[in-house]
């Protein structure tokens, strides 16, 4: 009976002893395998946030560079062009046409102008000539009276006396030409305030009729002189219009 019993207790210690050997042996494969499992969860997380790959611009960057760009290729913030810049312009994004050369091109002097340009005087005038491209509404009939009446004339003289109108149709568009001769009233300050009287003046206008309802307008106006010696200029500039 001693014999049977130490026997049984020698299996026992044998079966406990193999049972802790064979949980060691699982728990060491385990370790690594923990480790695999949580070692690609911290990359997941950690990697983007250490990253140095530069971040696409957000939506309002995005606004602010689309803004500096319009801002940089509107002709109201470009700086003023060397001499002889002329050249064909785009009007209003549908109109083209070629401005004469030796024109100067410069910085408008409001924002409502798209273009503008000085024209040398001519030898005895005491100041350039100025020309000036704007979309307006408006009908054509109002705004060529607004012309009109920036002039004044000698008491007595109607005004119908010193103004020259025609109509031509160009490239399909219907174009009004003026002429307007007299005292042109400069104006220095908005709503049409100090105005400066400017003797022996001249201005050519044109209006490019259009079905929108922004007509436009080009005006070239200065000391009679100069303004004779580039009537022929501005009349092959208004006719070269096209699409």
């Amino acid at each position: 009976m001693s014999q049977l019993r130490f026997s049984m207790k020698v299996a026992w210690i044998n079966v406990a002893v193999y049972s802790a050997c064979f949980l060691a042996v699982m728990g060491c494969q385990q370790a690594p395998q923990d480790e695999v499992v949580i070692r690609p969860e911290k990359t997941v997380v950690v990697q983007p946030t250490g990253t140095s790959t530069p971040q696409q611009p957000t939506s309002n960057e995005s606004g602010l560079m689309a803004s500096e760009k319009e801002n940089v290729e509107s002709p109201a913030t470009q700086p003023e062009q060397p001499e002889g810049n002329g050249g064909e312009i785009v009007l209003a994004g549908k109109y083209r046409l070629t401005v004469p050369q030796g024109w100067q091109r410069r910085t408008p002097a409001i924002s409502m102008i798209e273009y503008e340009f000085s024209v040398p005087a001519v030898t005895g005038d005491p100041r350039d000539g100025r020309v000036t491209f704007m979309a307006a509404g408006g009908s054509v009939e109002a705004n060529i009276q607004r012309w009109i009446n920036q002039f004044e004339h000698p008491q007595g003289q109607p005004a119908s006396d010193h103004v020259k109108q025609e109509t031509l149709e160009i490239a399909g568009t219907r174009v009004h030409f003026v002429d307007i001769t007299g005292t042109y009233m400069e104006s220095s300050g908005p709503m049409m305030g100090n105005a400066v009287p400017r003797e022996n003046y001249r201005m050519l206008g044109a209006v490019i009729e259009s079905q929108d309802g922004l007509s436009y307008f080009i005006k070239f106006y200065g000391p009679e002189k100069t303004v004779a010696a580039n009537a022929e200029a501005f009349r092959k500039m208004i006719e070269s219009l096209h699409r």
